[in-house]
């Protein structure tokens, strides 16, 4: 142990530390006491010298006795300390004075003399009043006092720090013996200490304990040692017992991990690689259903539309729930309106229900706050998918989808959403092996109803991402019924219509939607499409040019940097979006965009992503390359207007308004669907 580091050389500073500091008090007080009993006595000797010298003197002035007067001067001169005295008055002779009279000074900080000066009076024998003849002067020098105040500081420091010296030595000598030598000792064995030599315990030169309760904070030590060295024998017992298990257990997990990895890069090169082409197929469908072909034809294009969509969803059936398996589902947290996720939800399952003749109705209480924050998407996923297994499971009869509240504060609301269906119902078997994933009822089932069994796994599992859970009811040739509760905050962002904040009945009008007809205004728009899928150019610039937009095509990036470079130039080719497909030949959209977005010309031109990659982290990828949105394949036609009108700044300026309950009503009347 390095003696700077030492507890013995810390304890021994210390204590010569304040051992100094009480010297130092000590000796102050003492130095002060010293000096106030000398002032004092140098006081006291000057009024004996007023009582005893001075009426003498008065005398041998009055009567002239020169030799008297030297006399009593030198009497007085001899007195301790005394360094100067002169005598002054009306007298025929001078009286040389004794002594040198000190210079007045201020450097020191102590006074160096003190001066008293008498007068010596004579009484008037015939006024008999008092008349000052003379005056003496007296001085006393303070230098005597002076310096037997250092011979007191000298001795009473010397006689402190002795004593500090002698009590830091005892002090250090006792710490020694009784706690140092075994902290060495410790700290010796615990650097000696191997696992090989767990089994040899610490034992210190110290007299055998008698009882336990004798024990010091040393013996504590010691035994708290010996108490970790056997949990550490017993540790590496129970690790050596495991280890080759844990070894096992690591290939294991590198080896799932492995192929939890590979299966999400198959999932995404699979979405990718199926989403181009029903891409080409979902578009061209809607391009031809718009063009006015006659029956049996557009009958024809309009199943081969549905299977497409149909084949869509097995599709995000499957990536939504690769993607809750791998933890990478994230839910917004946005304001959404309950209203707009039931009509979005009637859209989806309406049409349906009305094929198969069903009573579809849905019934919200009144109390049922409108405007809420929370995930609208992935709520609208487990309603679509609840509803449209009751329309698939039902033949005859109704599918109802009741909201209430269970409990409501200022600040959130609890909904409970029940979908009830008067289908084939299920048996206590079929219940038990519901939510399992790619199962359904029966083996039958899946041959008679079709679908993948995921939509009830993949709702579970959103529910309890959302917090709640979700239960069912149901038995054989009697219906089921679905339900589940989520505790929703209120969006206060918007609280001073009351109208729009409660749903006010069942299905009353909440607000306006568009004619489903009324094209965007974006005639005279003019983008710039990336993209190297011939097929996928033709539906592009067919849906571009449908609503009047102006259309310039480039194959992959080197192109798209070319064309802009030849538009710079010429004022009237101004593009005002490039919608750009993210995998390309020779450059890619990536690399394209951070070459625009390095050019100051363009780094404020829209750049609109539009690509089959569909897993969470491709809309981030793209926002990271420097896009500003994103549209995935197959393209949503509303979708891709939605963002050109935003990125573009061409609001709706023509367009006619109705009222969503006039839209329902219209529905009801020509299907029997609505909300009731």
């Amino acid at each position: 142990m390095k003696i700077g580091t030492s507890i013995s050389r810390r304890i021994t500073v210390q204590v010569l530390s304040t051992s100094l500091l009480i010297a130092l008090l000590a000796g102050g007080y003492q130095l002060y006491t010293a000096y106030r009993e000398g002032l004092q006595a140098i006081h006291e000797g000057l009024r004996v010298i007023g009582t005893t010298q001075v009426p003498a003197l008065t005398a041998d002035v009055w009567q002239l006795d020169e030799s008297l007067i030297q006399q009593q001067l030198a009497g007085i001169a001899s007195q301790p300390d005394v360094s100067h005295a002169a005598i002054t008055g009306d007298m025929p002779f001078q009286v040389a004075p004794i002594g040198q009279r000190a210079s007045p000074t201020d450097s020191a900080w102590l006074p160096q003399v003190v001066s008293r000066r008498y007068d010596l009076v004579r009484p008037d024998e015939v006024t008999g009043q008092g008349r000052v003849i003379g005056q003496l002067t007296v001085e006393v020098s303070l230098s005597g006092l002076h310096g037997r105040l250092r011979d007191i500081a000298l001795t009473v420091f010397l006689t402190e720090l002795l004593r500090s010296a002698v009590l830091a030595l005892a002090i250090v000598i006792g710490m020694r013996l009784l706690i140092l030598r075994h902290l060495q000792q410790v700290a010796r064995y615990a650097s000696e200490l191997t696992l090989d030599q767990l089994d040899r315990p610490l034992q210190l030169g110290r007299r055998p304990r008698v009882q336990p309760g004798q024990a010091d904070e040393i013996d504590v030590l010691a035994d708290a040692i010996n108490g970790m060295r056997v949990s550490l024998q017993e540790e590496i017992a129970k690790r050596q017992a495991t280890e080759q298990r844990s070894q096992q257990l690591a290939v294991d997990k590198e080896a799932a991990e492995l192929a939890n990895a590979a299966k999400g890069e198959f999932l995404a090169n699979v979405s990718h690689e199926i989403r181009t082409p029903m891409n080409a197929i979902i578009g061209m469908s809607d391009l031809a259903l718009h063009s006015g072909m006659a029956e049996p034809q557009r009958g024809y294009i309009q199943r081969v539309s549905t299977a497409a969509r149909l084949l869509l969803g097995i599709l995000n059936d499957i990536l939504d729930f690769s993607k809750i398996e791998a933890g990478k589902l994230d839910l917004e947290q946005t304001p959404f309106s309950l209203t707009d996720v039931l009509d979005s939800l009637l859209d989806v399952v309406g049409v349906k229900a009305r094929e198969k003749g069903l009573v579809l109705s849905f019934t919200v209480a009144s109390d049922a706050p409108i405007r809420l924050m929370g995930d609208p998407l992935r709520l609208q996923q487990v309603l679509v998918n609840l509803v449209g297994n009751a329309v698939k499971f039902t033949a005859q009869g109704q599918v109802k989808l009741s909201v209430r509240v269970l409990a409501q504060s200022p600040s959130e609301a609890t909904l409970r959403f029940d979908v009830r269906d008067t289908g084939v119902g299920m048996t206590p078997e079929q219940l038990a092996r519901l939510f399992r994933p790619f199962s359904q009822g029966d083996s039958s089932t899946s041959r008679h109803f079709g679908g993948t069994g995921l939509g009830l796994a993949i709702s579970r599992q959103l529910v309890a991402m959302m917090g709640g859970e979700i239960d069912v009811s149901s038995q054989s040739g009697q219906g089921s019924t679905f339900g589940f509760s989520l505790r929703y905050p209120l969006d206060l962002s918007r609280t001073g219509d009351g109208h729009s904040q409660r749903l006010g009945g069942q299905g009353g009008a909440l607000g306006h939607l568009p004619l489903p007809d009324a094209p965007p205004e974006l005639a005279g728009v003019h983008v710039l499409l990336a993209e190297d899928n011939e097929v996928n150019q033709e539906l592009a610039v067919a849906l571009l040019e449908r609503v009047g937009i102006r259309v310039t095509v480039a194959s992959n990036g080197h192109e798209v940097l070319a064309l802009l470079a030849d538009m710079t130039d010429m004022a009237h080719q101004r593009v005002d979006c490039i919608l750009m497909d993210c995998q390309m030949p020779g450059m890619d959209g990536y690399t394209a965009t951070r070459c625009i977005r390095a050019d100051a010309r363009w780094k404020g031109l829209p750049i609109i992503a539009m690509t089959a990659n569909a897993m969470v982290s491709d809309r981030q990828k793209v926002l990271d390359a420097g896009m500003n949105d994103h549209v995935s394949k197959p393209i949503s036609v509303e979708d891709l207007y939605a963002k050109l009108v935003r990125w573009t700044g061409r609001e709706r300026t023509q367009g006619v308004a109705v009222p969503v309950a006039a839209v329902r009503a219209g529905q009801r009347a020509s299907g029997g669907t609505g909300p009731a």
